[in-house]
């Protein structure tokens, strides 16, 4: 008798916990694909879940390859969370497929997200200094007016949090039941982000008036965001080595328009930096965009934000820069 009031209980026990399960919480699969998304998401699921990080380490989306486990990760995933086709290339042939058992979501094609075209020439000058909007384009409609859209587009606080707020809409319709707390966690993360976004103008304040050359035009976004000076990029494409004539054109101007740093990014090499720099004190900094060298994590985003800044604040120290030259 004991025995088989034993097995009731322990039958009643499991069943509340099975049907517990799938009634209260359903633990989506969620793919995302750079540091910076898996971040935002992070923070977004809080504790009702964990995403997956497809670029992991110090890769670049652009050298990463898809091994068929990841294959395997998407094709089970409820949602995938990325920038673009365009820009994460090897989930090229995911968001071409069939995706009804999956929802794929590329933040530079949605609603309300700015995207600015790559700035043609590899010199744009003082144009471009302080017209935030000028040439700004309400998502992905009008990319092929301007040619190729730049897509570094969580570098802008306005657009990091409509991705936020894009985040806790495509969770909280896959899963109803967390809403509340989807909505509650993406709330909070918009607070922390306005209030880093005010920090960081603050910081950035002083430098409005000082001019940068950028080694690659990965900085666009933050620039306009902050109301900061680029002059030019010394190389327009990853696959396009700067030409003797451009590199000297881009040197008479830091000598010129007085340029007090060179921003380069990782895998960028200081020598050419260093002869655009010519015998100004500029300073030469890297600045990791994709946070693929911080830990993957809730924090990566802010972290990112506060290392860029930092990053740009230590390149215009004269004296460091100084050092830097003597090396």
């Amino acid at each position: 008798m004991i025995t088989r009031m034993v097995k009731f209980v322990v039958a009643v026990l499991s069943a509340a916990v099975i049907f517990g399960s799938t009634t209260n919480a359903k633990e989506l699969k969620v793919i995302t694909s750079i540091k910076p998304i898996h971040s935002l998401v992070a923070q977004v699921m809080g504790d009702l879940g964990e995403p997956e990080l497809l670029v992991q380490g110090g890769l670049t989306p652009h050298i990463y390859r898809m091994k068929p486990s990841d294959f395997r990760k998407v094709a089970n995933a409820d949602v995938l969370f990325y920038i673009s086709p365009r820009f994460e290339t090897f989930l090229r042939s995911t968001s071409e497929a069939d995706s009804e058992t999956i929802n794929t979501i590329a933040f530079a094609d949605q609603e309300g997200i700015i995207l600015h075209p790559f700035r043609d020439s590899k010199v744009w000058f003082s144009e471009e200094s302080h017209d935030h909007d000028h040439e700004g384009h309400d998502h992905g409609d009008h990319h092929h007016e301007h040619g190729e859209m730049d897509l570094h587009i969580w570098l802008d606080p306005a657009n990091t949090r409509r991705i936020v707020n894009i985040i806790k809409e495509t969770l909280s319709e896959l899963d109803p039941a967390n809403s509340v707390t989807y909505i509650k966690n993406a709330n909070g993360l918009i607070t922390k982000l306005y209030e880093q976004e005010e920090l960081v103008r603050e910081l950035l304040r002083p430098l409005r008036d000082s001019a940068m050359i950028v080694y690659h035009d990965a900085f666009q976004y933050y620039e306009k965001a902050y109301s900061l000076r680029s002059f030019g990029a010394i190389q327009l494409r990853s696959d396009e080595p700067p030409s003797v004539k451009h590199l000297a054109a881009l040197k008479e101007i830091s000598e010129e328009r007085n340029v007090t740093c060179v921003l380069g990014i990782p895998g960028t090499h200081p020598r050419i930096a260093m002869a655009v720099m010519g015998e100004t004190k500029a300073g030469y900094a890297i600045v990791d965009h994709l946070g693929q060298y911080l830990e993957p994590g809730p924090d990566n985003y802010l972290q990112l934000i506060y290392e860029i800044t930092q990053t740009i604040i230590d390149c215009q120290d004269r004296e460091e820069a100084t050092m830097f030259g003597s090396n």
